[in-house]
């Protein structure tokens, strides 16, 4: 027969690149069709699941033992792709777009790592990583050296070079023969903006490139066992009376300042007045200060983790102690936050502001919890990490922007305060619920400044609700790269009318 297709694995190295250029080729061709332009929503999350699967298929070409607990890295990649096809909230489209991207260089490098067990892998991040990672490129070099020698590639190349003259010849002629025809050929070509064109062909060229790349460094990783040498702490040139003294100068400022959370938290309003104090202003001007405290505290704690182990006695008492003092400080940024949003509302930096500072408090209380049980900084880190990466994924589950446009409309038609419509105005589709329950319900009065309206305000409202040109104009123009809330959103508006 002239083709002799046989479905039986080929096992040579060849061979396993050309599966790989296939694979690749496939990936780019998706990349093409749905993120490339419009890198969020449905599309974004169907092309970084079928990235995975294809990291999966060019682990399963290298045959050999993989690190099945390398899986856990895809939790927070399917959890994001999921939020990213249900939510048009621009965070969470960030948010999903970096972790899950974070997520799959973790999975594609720890999976084609020799077998190793879990227990004996020191850090996430080896110097290996960080280079496979950003530059993979040195991989082509071998793949082009594999399949040089490979009769059908070259088979296939110059079959394509020789046909590609023919190809014109006939186009030309059936162009000749069929007027139909050749009108079809002459509108393609007139509709194509050939900068636009080139522009996408050197971008898909690269994503090709890279993933080709990507692909033969994880094949190569995985047949010549390349094992990832954890990074060597050096010795430090800093006793334990260095850390003692820095650690204990930081305490002794923290516990000056928590002193004075104290008498904010006994002495309350009345006593914040007698200073001559806002309630209010005392909470906006204090918590994102205290977020970016409690963010360095983090960070010292973390590198003097790394750095001794806990293993030096006063370094760790004096580091815990700095901890539980954060701990204060954070419990204080909160209820400031709380206080604030209770006078000016909630919104997405202030709900976001919030998941940050409370992650950042469940972490230092691991390393606490840690520190006093003897662990190593190893295994400390490592839980941490995968801890952060699936709780801030899950996070991106909460209809955040619902939540929030609904407390704020509760508020404002319960008649305790004014609402700022405008801002509510700017939320995703993901508000569109608590937007038409404002439609919906009776009131007469500015959002703003709650003054009784001298026109109809509701009715401008509903009517501005009703118009949905906007949004189908953005749903076409991005197509696949819009969530599910923009639909759902669409069908609310028109059950409105």
């Amino acid at each position: 027969m002239f083709f002799d297709i046989k479905i039986t694995r080929d096992t040579s190295e060849g061979n396993k690149y050309l599966e790989i250029m296939a694979i690749t080729v496939l990936l780019t061709a998706v990349f093409h069709f749905l993120p490339a332009d419009h890198p969020m929503g449905i599309a974004f999350a169907i092309f970084v699941v079928a990235l995975a699967i294809g990291m999966v298929l060019i682990a399963a070409l290298g045959r050999k033992p993989i690190n099945s607990w390398a899986y856990v890295f895809l939790l927070p990649v399917l959890i994001s792709a999921v939020a990213q096809a249900i939510y048009a909230s621009p965070v969470v489209q960030g948010l999903g777009f970096v972790i899950s991207l974070s997520s799959l260089c973790f999975f594609a490098f720890w999976l084609t790592v020799p077998k190793l067990e879990f227990k004996k892998v020191r850090e996430f991040w080896p110097a290996m990583f960080i280079k496979e990672t950003i530059w993979p490129f040195g991989a082509l070099t071998k793949m082009t050296a594999k399949i040089k020698g490979d009769k059908r590639l070259g088979g296939i190349l110059i079959g394509i070079i020789i046909a590609l003259p023919f190809l014109m010849i006939f186009i030309a002629a059936f162009a000749s023969a069929d007027q139909l025809f050749a009108k079809s050929f002459s509108n393609i070509f007139q509709s194509v903006d050939f900068r636009i064109y080139i522009f996408k062909t050197i971008r898909d060229i690269i994503v090709v490139l890279y993933l080709l790349a990507a692909g033969g460094t994880m094949l190569t990783r995985l047949v010549e066992g390349r094992e990832p040498a954890d990074t060597k702490k050096e010795q430090t040139v800093f006793g334990q009376t260095v850390f003692v003294t820095f650690l204990g100068l930081i305490n002794v400022l923290f516990l000056i300042f928590v002193g004075f959370q104290f008498a904010y938290f006994f002495g309350g309003e009345s006593y914040l007045v007698s200073q001559g104090i806002t309630y209010a202003n005392y909470a906006r001007e204090g918590f994102f200060q205290l977020l970016f405290v409690a963010g360095v505290v983090f960070a010292i704690t973390w590198v003097i983790y790394w750095i001794t182990d806990m293993q030096q006695r006063w370094t760790k008492i004096m580091s815990l102690a700095l901890i539980v003092q954060t701990g204060i400080i954070i419990a204080s940024a909160l209820k400031r936050l709380m206080l604030y949003i209770d006078v000016y509302g909630l919104t997405l930096a202030r709900w976001w502001a919030a998941f940050c500072i409370i992650l950042i408090g469940l972490t230092l209380l691991m390393v606490f919890i840690a520190a006093l049980k003897k662990i190593d900084y190893s295994p400390a880190a490592k839980f941490a990490f995968l801890g952060v990466l699936i709780v801030s994924s899950l996070a991106l589950l909460v209809p955040s922007e619902n939540i929030i446009a609904n407390y704020n409309v509760d508020r404002f038609l319960s008649g305790k305060d004014n609402m700022d419509i405008f801002y509510l105005e700017r939320l995703s589709s993901d508000a569109m619920q608590a937007k038409i329950k404002l439609a919906e319900a009776t009131w007469t009065r500015w959002p703003g400044s709650g003054e009784t309206a001298s026109y109809d305000i509701k009715e401008e409202y509903v009517n501005h609700m009703k118009n949905t040109e906007a949004l189908k104009q953005r749903m076409s123009r991005l197509g696949l790269g819009v969530s599910l809330s923009d639909y759902l959103a669409l069908q609310k508006i028109e059950a409105l009318k």
